[in-house]
C-alpha cells in the first residue's frame, strides 16, 4: 500500500495509477574548435522529476489529496511493494498543475495527478 506522509498526516491512495520519472543528465560536453575530441565536465545526474497519478475511492479523499499536494511542504512517498518509488519530494511550481478528475472508465474513483521533484532527505 502506497503512503504519502505530509506535515499533518498521511494520504493513502487506493493505487498509484501512474508514475513517470526522469533524471536529468548533467554531464557537460564542450566542443572545441579544431579538435575532434571534446572536453567533458562530469557531473552527477539530477534527482528524479516527473508526474504522479494517484487513485482515490471518493471525491472527498481526492479533494483532500489536492489540498495536501497544494500546500508547500516536503512529502515522503513509501510503498513496500515498489521500493524504487520511495522518495522525499515536493510539488514544484514549474512542473505543471495539480489535477483532479473523475475516472472516465469506472465513474467511481477519482484520479489526482501532480508533478513531483525528488529532494534529499
Amino acid at each position: 500500500m502506497t503512503t504519502i506522509t505530509h506535515t499533518t498526516g498521511t494520504l493513502t491512495p487506493v493505487v498509484v495509477d501512474g508514475w513517470r520519472a526522469a533524471r536529468p543528465a548533467r554531464t557537460v560536453v564542450h566542443e572545441i574548435l579544431g579538435r575532434t575530441d571534446p572536453d567533458v565536465t562530469f557531473r552527477p545526474a539530477g534527482l528524479r522529476r516527473g508526474t504522479l497519478r494517484l487513485v482515490f475511492p471518493a471525491e472527498a479523499d481526492a479533494a483532500h489529496a489536492v489540498q495536501v499536494l497544494a500546500t508547500p511542504q516536503r512529502l515522503t512517498l513509501t510503498d513496500p511493494d515498489r521500493a524504487t518509488l520511495a522518495m522525499a519530494f515536493v510539488v514544484p511550481s514549474d512542473g505543471g498543475d495539480i489535477e483532479c478528475e473523475l475516472d472516465d472508465a469506472t465513474r467511481n474513483v477519482w484520479i489526482v495527478s501532480c508533478p513531483f521533484q525528488e529532494v534529499t532527505a
